[in-house]
């Protein structure tokens, strides 16, 4: 496999920010970019609430986005996770290794 070819196929963030709440990054595999947002919510307990909404679509259409929340981050990451591959059929996105964007936001912190 030539290098071009290996640094499309790998799983990368390429850009991340802060928003209300949380933080967005966005990964880049197979040449589609997943965007996260990773934010806390109250929950009425000491300890907050994670939710983790995932994106990405295929041109020209609308964004498919799943959901999960959870009581910690990866928790979170694990339930959208699930919810996108429940849903794999209505948008045709099913090429997201979920362990391996966990390792990649762990790299960074992120989870």
């Amino acid at each position: 496999m030539h290098m071009k070819e290996k640094e499309k196929d790998t799983l990368k963030i390429t850009n991340q920010y802060r928003v209300t709440g949380g933080m967005t990054y966005g990964l880049k595999c197979e040449g589609v970019v997943l965007t996260l947002v990773v934010s806390s919510r109250p929950n009425g307990g000491d300890e907050p609430e994670w939710h983790v909404e995932a994106r990405a679509r295929r041109a020209p259409e609308e964004p498919f986005v799943a959901a999960g929340t959870g009581p910690t981050r990866i928790e979170a990451l694990r339930a959208a996770g699930r919810t996108w591959d429940s849903n794999v059929s209505t948008h045709g996105l099913g090429m997201f290794d979920w362990e391996a964007v966990a390792r990649v936001l762990q790299e960074v912190r992120a989870l």
